[in-house]
């Protein structure tokens, strides 16, 4: 009887240090730092999301992108296009823009008072490495297909409609399950009254 309870004891004990070292991040930082450092750390130089560009790693969660490998061009002003961001495929907008602290005091204020909020935009499966400039561009738009619109990025095959405010992430992206993971995993995580207006899932640009 007491070696069963003891191997009862050493099992609750090993699953509760399990359960201790499988925490989500509490933070966007943190959650940036333990992608590079659990997720991402030797993936760099299979490119980004969104247009398939190399990056060396610089700091604890940035990089510095190699535009001439992957044949991308510079839109706009360089300084967010040569570094690596961490875009929020389901927008941190969509996520938090319905929520009380959001309507009081916009991203800011939820990130002060709101710790639901700071769990949904530190969540990892909602993230991916991108280059800056498309992440920009990209902002809070839905996706969806952009048959008429030129490539503006080189060869980088996303596009960004600013008139529709829509965005049309590469083949690769869709088809490899980055997004569609994303958005799947992340309505699975939202409180029912912060994705009302959810952006398509890759089905329905498909």
């Amino acid at each position: 009887m007491k070696k069963s309870l003891l191997i009862f004891i050493t099992v609750l004990v090993v699953a509760s240090s399990g359960a201790t070292l499988a925490a989500p991040p509490a933070t966007f930082e943190q959650a940036k730092i333990e992608l590079r450092q659990k997720v991402y750390f030797h993936r760099n130089s299979a490119g980004d999301l969104y247009c398939g560009c190399p990056w060396q790693w610089m700091g604890r969660s940035g990089g510095c992108l190699d535009l001439q490998t992957c044949g991308y061009q510079v839109r706009a002003p360089p300084t967010r296009a040569a570094r690596i961001e961490w875009e929020h495929v389901v927008p941190a907008w969509v996520l938090g823009h319905q929520r009380q602290c959001w309507q009081k005091g916009g991203r800011g204020n939820c990130l002060f008072s709101d710790p639901v909020f700071r769990a949904m935009e530190a969540d990892m499966h909602n993230l991916s490495p991108s280059v800056g400039e498309v992440n920009a561009d990209r902002g809070n738009y839905r996706f969806g297909q952009l048959t008429s619109r030129p490539y503006q990025y080189g060869t980088c095959p996303t596009r960004v409609d600013f008139k529709q405010r829509m965005a049309e992430p590469r083949d690769k992206a869709r088809w490899r399950g980055s997004i569609s993971t994303c958005t799947t995993a992340t309505t699975c995580r939202c409180p029912s009254n912060s994705n009302s207006s959810f952006p398509p899932g890759i089905a329905s640009i498909r």
